[in-house]
């Protein structure tokens, strides 16, 4: 009887795989999803669970999402080993980069691969999600209409750019609508100096073809010492560069069709008006192109670019994956503008994403009468809607919850744009 037992218990073990070689088991990450803030260690644990026979071993290594390696962290890969007979945890420690910067969460993923001596679990990737040492104000009713203006101040700021390119030369601004235009001072292209009424600016042209026209591969180095010019009231001091430049018929004489592409690289440049000063420190990508002289369209974006304006208030501004794309119409004298992007201040404690919904309508230099564009952080937003040239309406979701808390009107001059 005893033998017969012992015999069944020796069936059942072998059947479930005892007195054998036991199945591997995974190899898997603790979560999917990690939350860590900036200057912070994140430590992501490696489970080795099931069967411990056998050496185990598993690749790992991060890749970039919104957040960057050598920027917001560093890249991290390796090889985790699970020695036979031990299972259990192994962690990958990772430290967080604060770059002192305010910005909305980014995110990058650890990845498991090329498991050995095991299965690899379910649970194969994760994302890291970073959060803002800076974490920003919520947005409410008490800082909404604050936070719409410093916004659109800085989405429409590098507008101000095209301003600039009459004075060294470059004649584009003559394809905007008259109401736009600001200056006109041209470079002498035999003297690379541009006339100021007081002050200096010197210009470094490299003609790449040597054929004493602007075209395509040309660069420029622009210096302004003092620089004032008595029809804008505006000084400039500093230096910007233009590099990758790409002409495409003749922009300058509006022999259609044309157009204009280039890098501008501050470094920084700063300008002084009657109503504050502006610093541009950092880099653009500028298009212009029209098919006809009588439509012209404009495109510009950036990675980063620092923005330091002072006119009263909020003057630290930085500006991230950001587009901007304008439609010109000559005969109509009116302003299509679609704009998205990131916008980080100090003046928010943080940082918020910006995204146009409906383009902004502009008539020759009144304010837009039509146009929609959405503010959000990581946990509120604000939609804004121009009901005419006069008046905004502002809907603010205090919870991101899809529900909106409060609307409230206000009029164009309140935001400070006039």
């Amino acid at each position: 009887m005893r033998r017969t037992l012992a015999t069944l218990f020796l069936l059942v073990l072998t059947a479930c795989g005892g007195g054998g070689s036991n199945p591997p088991g995974p190899i898997q990450l603790g979560s999917t999803t990690y939350d860590i803030t900036e200057g912070d260690v994140i430590n992501i644990t490696v489970t080795r669970s099931g069967s411990s026979s056998g050496v185990a071993s598993v690749d790992y290594a991060t890749v970039d999402g919104t957040a960057a390696a050598g920027a917001d962290y560093p890249a991290t890969n390796g090889t985790l080993t699970f020695a036979d007979g031990v299972f259990g945890n192994q962690t990958i420690s990772i430290p967080i980069t604060d770059d002192n910067t305010a910005e909305v969460a980014e995110a990058f993923t650890l990845t498991l691969s090329n498991v050995s001596g095991a299965t690899l679990g379910v649970n194969s990737s994760a994302t890291v999600n970073i959060v803002n040492a800076l974490a920003g104000l919520p947005i409410t009713d008490g800082n909404a209409q604050e936070i719409t203006s410093v916004v659109l101040d800085a989405v429409t700021s590098t507008v101000e750019v095209i301003d600039i390119f009459d004075i060294i030369g470059l004649p584009v601004i003559a394809s905007a609508p008259p109401v736009l235009a600001k200056s006109a001072v041209i470079m002498d292209v035999s003297t690379n100096v541009i006339a100021c009424d007081t002050g200096e600016t010197s210009v470094t042209w490299d003609d790449a073809d040597n054929n004493l026209v602007i075209s395509t591969g040309d660069t420029f180095d622009v210096v302004f010492a003092d620089c004032f010019l008595a029809e804008t009231e505006t000084t400039f001091n500093g230096s910007m560069s233009l590099t990758n430049l790409v002409v495409t018929g003749d922009p300058f004489n509006e022999i259609a069709p044309w157009g204009l592409a280039l890098t501008i690289k501050f470094g920084p440049l700063n300008f002084e008006h009657s109503e504050g000063w502006t610093t541009f420190n950092g880099d653009l990508d500028l298009d212009l192109n029209s098919e006809d002289n009588v439509t012209v369209d404009l495109s510009i974006a950036t990675a980063s670019l620092s923005l330091a304006i002072d006119i009263g208030f909020f003057p630290e501004k930085i500006l991230s994956d950001y587009v901007l794309t304008e439609t010109l119409d000559m005969n109509a004298l009116t302003q299509v503008v679609n704009a998205s992007g990131n916008f980080a201040s100090e003046s928010l404690e943080g940082a918020v994403n910006f995204e146009t919904l409906e383009n902004f309508v502009i008539m020759a230099d009144d304010n837009p009468s039509a146009g929609q564009l959405f503010i959000s952080d990581n946990s509120s937003s604000v939609l804004v809607t121009v009901l005419d040239n006069i008046n905004v309406q502002l809907e603010i979701d205090v919870d991101l919850d899809g529900t909106i808390d409060r609307t409230i009107v206000v009029a164009w001059t309140e935001l400070g744009i006039d």
